[in-house]
């Protein structure tokens, strides 16, 4: 993809009020004064914008894109958009963009998301205005394969497992009972956590109606994440996913049980005794990465003038930590997966929003002057990790172990934080670092030159979250409305922007589930 300053092509119009226009490059900041070349358009004409070569739009290109599109709505311009890319397609539903195009589209994004290849594109204007049909990289496709019996059914999935995957897996509701099922995994891409769930409930399904399961082909990923939400006991003869091998022992990790599926009791919340201490709200910031610690004092004013209240904001990350309370005794917290979770499940809080499209991942570092390249030289070396109650840890640990099963007996050190687990891996107090991939990102050159990478997640799984304790609900509301909306104004663009969020989303009840699930699993006794 050409990730080039914004190039506008006119292209060749049989009418003067149809305009067309191809697109290359990145919109972004630099975009303002390529942008503004189409200000000029006559009133009443429609508009088709080709975003085949647009391969990236940020915060601030979507704050520009606003403004022609205001400026366009108020010209009784029709607006038709072509060829967007997937993640360009989730940026416009989520910051609503797609209310300046025609009414049809508009409703079709709001019920689905916008979802095109290079081939596929958004229908938005004239008569009988439809979305197309997603490229198959994209949505899930399921082909039946040549069977000799009714009850031996083969099935060929391609594209992605995801939200957008619950009706072609209905289609698989219909198999007989008592009959054996493989699914053939080659040609999936990804599954993330509401892929999950769409596949527990379709294997629970099969497993009522005495229906065997085997699951080929698999990426390493894929596999991880079976594994780890314990997918794999739906399969026959505990086959492994991951090329019909043998499951492979996990370490210490426990082997899930009843109990520890069964969601906690919800303690009373210590934060339901806090005093409003004059109307004082408390907002507790565990941040992605260093490079939001700024965007956060901004994000704070931001919110306490659309609040008309004060916020006292606790803000943390790695081993820069400013905190006078305790997590459990903040009003509204936003903080790492887990840690998310414990509050929900022990202290009864309500999970409110997340990052769009931005997941919790894990970079498994050695020292760049280790002379061992083969994982089988690190047995039994030292890890270390910030901590245990912590889905960095659990990844890490699934990842390396899936990679060599020679590593399940490795000593594991958690130092409390990240910066710490650093020193102590550059020291060579540790062999072997597990840490949060956007941390990692933002560490300096000089100190990433210090290091090398063995390997790097892709789950897209789990992500940090808004929470607000249980006896601020009410607040709770009004704060997501705030956040939701941040990208309606220049002000709020402009704090998404410094924290390098593209926006915000409600998580789902699936997602919030699947996270309670490996909690409830994985994480130490609180």
């Amino acid at each position: 993809m050409n990730q080039s300053k914004l190039k506008i092509q006119p292209q060749p119009s049989p009418e003067k009020l149809a305009q067309q226009f191809f697109l290359i490059g990145t919109v972004d900041v630099e975009a303002v004064d390529t942008l503004k070349t189409l200000y000029i358009l006559p009133p009443n004409c429609s508009v088709e914008l080709d975003f085949s070569q647009v391969d990236r739009v940020n915060s601030m290109g979507l704050a520009q894109l606003l403004k022609l599109f205001e400026l366009w709505q108020n010209r009784s311009n029709q607006i038709r958009i072509t060829h967007v890319n997937r993640m360009i397609g989730i940026l416009f539903k989520m910051t609503g963009l797609t209310r300046f195009l025609v009414e049809e589209l508009a409703h079709e994004a709001a019920s689905s998301s916008i979802q095109t290849a290079s081939a596929a594109p958004i229908q938005a204007i004239h008569a009988s205005p439809v979305i197309a049909n997603t490229a198959v990289s994209e949505s899930l496709e399921i082909r039946p394969q040549p069977s000799g019996s009714s009850l031996n059914q083969q099935f060929f999935l391609n594209g992605m497992i995801d939200v957008n995957a619950v009706h072609a897996l209905e289609t698989l509701y219909v198999v007989p009972a008592n009959s054996s099922v493989t699914l053939d995994f080659t040609q999936v891409q990804r599954v993330n956590s509401m892929g999950l769930a769409q596949l527990l409930k379709l294997f629970q399904h099969w497993q009522e109606c005495h229906i065997s399961v085997r699951v080929t082909n698999t990426n390493r990923m894929i596999g991880v994440l079976f594994k780890m939400t314990g997918l794999t006991r739906f399969l026959s003869d505990e086959q492994t996913p991951a090329d019909s091998k043998p499951n492979a022992a996990v370490g210490n990790i426990p082997t899930p049980t009843a109990a520890s599926l069964a969601p906690k009791a919800v303690n009373k919340p210590i934060s339901a005794g806090i005093q409003n201490n004059g109307d004082k709200l408390s907002l507790w910031v565990s941040a992605q990465s260093s490079q939001q610690m700024n965007g956060w004092y901004f994000f704070n004013t931001y919110l306490q003038r659309h609040l008309g209240r004060e916020v006292h904001l606790e803000l943390s990350h790695g081993a820069m930590i400013e905190r006078r309370k305790k997590i459990e005794e903040a009003n509204i917290v936003f903080t790492k997966p887990f840690e998310a979770t414990h509050l929900m499940l022990e202290h009864g809080y309500k999970p409110l929003l997340r990052p769009i499209d931005q997941t919790d991942e894990v970079t498994l570092l050695v020292r760049n002057d280790d002379s061992r390249l083969d994982l089988k030289e690190f047995k039994g070396g030292k890890i270390v990790t910030a901590a245990q109650d912590n889905f960095v840890y659990l990844l890490g640990r699934f990842l390396l172990e899936e990679s060599e099963s020679s590593l399940a007996d490795m000593e594991y050190v958690f130092s409390g934080h990240d910066i710490k687990a650093l020193q102590m891996l550059l020291k060579g107090s540790a062999d072997i670092l597990f840490m949060l991939s956007d941390t990692y990102k933002g560490l300096s050159s000089l100190t990433r030159k210090m290091l090398r990478e063995i390997d790097q997640s892709e789950t897209a799984f789990a992500f940090h979250m808004f929470c607000v304790a249980p006896d601020y609900a009410e607040i709770g509301d009004v704060l997501a409305e705030v956040l939701l909306d941040m990208n309606q104004d220049s002000q709020g663009r402009q704090v998404l922007a410094d924290l390098g969020v593209p926006g915000w989303i409600k998580p789902t009840q699936d997602e919030c589930e699947m996270l309670a699930m490996l909690f409830n699993r994985y994480a130490p006794t609180h």
